[in-house]
């Protein structure tokens, strides 16, 4: 460039050195970039560049040059994007993450600055000299009120893990996060600690969210009909409002009148049932064993050494109506089942209810050979003992049919033996009439042997679905 063109410029055109520029040569910058003289004459004409050769017959590594630059953003953006487009890339998301920052930022500052919050943050912030006595301590303490809020916190948490009552264990740990909420927001540092302040709300939404619906089944467990909390309070006061609700809103409500039969001998039956109102008849071979009434249930079928079995069952007696207003509660066997695989509160509760139920049933007979209902004890012992082997080998063959369980129920099927009493060699004639050795049964498992839970319908709780997937995986 002649040095006169420079003031043929305007204002607004800017001569640069190019060596200004770089703060290296032109070689430099060549060897560096890998420019081409044509190319360098493109870079030159992006730029409106006049570039001139101190020896045009020089390499153009020696190239050094005036150039007078147009202050042009676009043009500008242009050249990066075009010339060195990783950098421009990086460039860009650097700047857009910049612009973000800067954004939070400022919304930051606009709520920072409103008047309520300096004027809480003043309060909160405001410095209190503790009065320590000079003998314990020649230090000066002070602390502030946010500073109070953030030990206040850790305090509460420590006092939650010392209650047993899970609603008070959540209720004090909303009120430690909540502390610490106001502790991360109002800083003594005067800086907003974000990543505390997130996850200590969320922390306190899950807690509020679990409080909001105890209280809310406890209202709902509360609108049970007067027969249902008669029932809560003398027979199932051992279990807990809400789990009771829960129990009885998952089975079905049903009525029958005096010699209706409920269950009928050598028939399978899927249901377990609660005597809710009126009394029973349990016969066998037409021979009255027991009686039941309120409270009791039918075919619960080891429930209460822990056989939580599914599917059907084979009847080991008939239960008929004795009076005109039965009415009981009915459950699918394997809706229940997974209702207390799931729900492990209930199926504690339900354990501790079927030990007064199997004293209840107990009573009945002793009862029954009092009064002298009983014609002939020793044939009506028989037929007792008859029930009792009938009743263990027909929960003997729903554990061989189901072998997703079948190794994990042999230790209660071991103590339901020793509850009644049901000898090694009764244990291994049940297996030969079932076509198992006992080896076979030790082992687990038997060639040809029939599984029906793949004929079992997919249970409606997404919770016993997934348990029934894993048992399927763990199988």
């Amino acid at each position: 460039h002649t040095p006169d063109s420079t003031t043929s410029c305007p204002q607004h055109h800017l001569l640069l050195h190019l060596h200004t520029i770089t703060s290296c040569d032109c070689t430099t910058m060549m060897q560096s970039s890998r420019l081409s003289t044509r190319r360098l004459a493109t870079f030159a004409r992006s730029w409106n560049m006049v570039v001139t050769p101190r020896n045009h017959t020089s390499h153009p590594s020696s190239l050094l040059a005036h150039c007078t630059i147009k202050s042009s953003v676009r043009q500008h953006h242009r050249l990066l994007t075009r010339k060195w487009p990783k950098s421009s890339s990086k460039s860009s998301i650097r700047r857009t993450k910049t612009t973000v920052a800067k954004n939070h930022q400022n919304e930051t500052a606009a709520i920072n600055n409103t008047p309520l919050f300096q004027k809480t943050r003043r309060f909160l912030g405001k410095t209190w000299i503790l009065p320590i006595p000079r003998w314990m301590s020649p230090r000066i303490s002070s602390t502030t009120i946010s500073e109070v809020f953030g030990h206040s916190s850790f305090i509460l948490v420590a006092m939650s893990y010392a209650v047993e009552d899970f609603m008070h264990l959540r209720l004090i740990a909303i009120a430690g996060s909540s502390a610490m909420l106001v502790f991360t927001y109002f800083h003594p540092h005067g800086r907003i600690l974000w990543l505390p302040f997130k996850w200590n709300a969320l922390f306190i939404l899950i807690n509020s969210y679990r409080v909001i619906r105890v209280f809310t089944d406890r209202f709902f467990a509360g609108q049970l009909d007067d027969l249902m909390l008669y029932m809560h309070d003398h027979h199932f006061y051992v279990m807990d409002i809400i789990d009771f609700a829960e129990l009885i809103n998952s089975g079905t409500r049903e009525t029958f009148k005096a010699g209706d039969v409920l269950v009928k001998q050598g028939e399978d039956n899927r249901c377990v049932r609660l005597v809710l109102k009126g009394d029973l008849n349990v016969k066998r071979d037409e021979i009255t064993t027991y009686t039941m009434h309120q409270g009791n249930f039918i075919s619960e079928s080891g429930l209460h050494a822990g056989l939580l079995l599914r599917g059907n069952v084979n009847s080991c007696c008939s239960v008929i109506a004795d009076s005109d207003d039965v009415q009981v509660i009915s459950w699918d066997r394997t809706e229940l089942m997974y209702l207390m695989e799931s729900n492990k509160n209930i199926l504690r509760a339900l354990k501790a209810v079927m030990s007064w139920d199997i004293v209840s049933k107990l009573k009945s007979q002793r009862s029954m050979l009092a009064s002298g209902k009983v014609k002939d004890p020793e044939e009506w012992t028989n037929k007792r003992r008859q029930q009792t082997l009938h009743r263990y080998k027909g929960i003997l063959k729903n554990v061989l049919a189901h072998p997703a369980y079948m190794n994990r129920r042999k230790d209660e099927l071991i103590k339901y033996r020793d509850i009644h009493h049901i000898e090694q060699a009764e244990h291994e004639q049940a297996l030969k009439e079932m076509g198992w050795t006992l080896a076979e049964f030790d082992a687990g498992k038997k060639e040809g042997q029939i599984d029906e839970d793949l004929a079992e319908p997919i249970p409606h709780d997404w919770r016993a679905y997934f348990y029934q997937l894993y048992e399927r995986l763990v199988q």
